[in-house]
């Protein structure tokens, strides 16, 4: 029997939200809207960076979904926002794929005519530390603000 396909649940601390959600893509535009929420609702001010923010959970939770779940709708992905002293944002995504060689794409240039594959380099561009546990289906981002 798998998961239910609506699982969508949220932790909220003063310091972070948690997320764990069934490989859908319907949830990370809820994750997106809540994270923005959240950042209002403790007086974060983030307001200028939201675009670059929400730009960045959205490639990699659409990776963890297409890329590391396979789309299967029975798995989930974990999701973790946590900001510190008003100053740093830290981003961790988990999902239960294989992982994937991540030190292959590091620094790589892809061919224009490529349909896909800059998520990574998107997510480089904004948040400028950034990292996988050895297997590959970790994501680390951090960006000072």
């Amino acid at each position: 029997m798998g998961l239910d396909h609506k699982t969508f649940e949220v932790l909220e601390t003063e310091k972070s939200l948690n997320f764990i959600f069934t490989s859908t893509y319907h949830h990370i535009d809820k994750v997106c809207e809540m994270v923005t929420s959240y950042f209002q609702n403790q007086k974060i001010n983030f307001e200028n960076q939201m675009f670059a923010i929400n730009l960045v959970i959205r490639e990699g939770l659409t990776n963890a979904v297409r890329h590391g779940n396979k789309n299967d709708p029975d798995k989930l992905v974990r999701f973790n926002v946590e900001v510190v002293d008003h100053k740093s944002l830290y981003l961790k995504i988990e999902d239960e794929g294989d992982g994937f060689q991540w030190e292959n794409m590091q620094n790589s240039l892809l061919p224009e005519d490529q349909e896909h594959g800059r998520g990574i380099i998107i997510m480089e561009q904004y948040f400028p530390s950034i990292a996988y546990n050895k297997k590959g289906n970790i994501l680390y981002l951090k960006k000072d603000l």
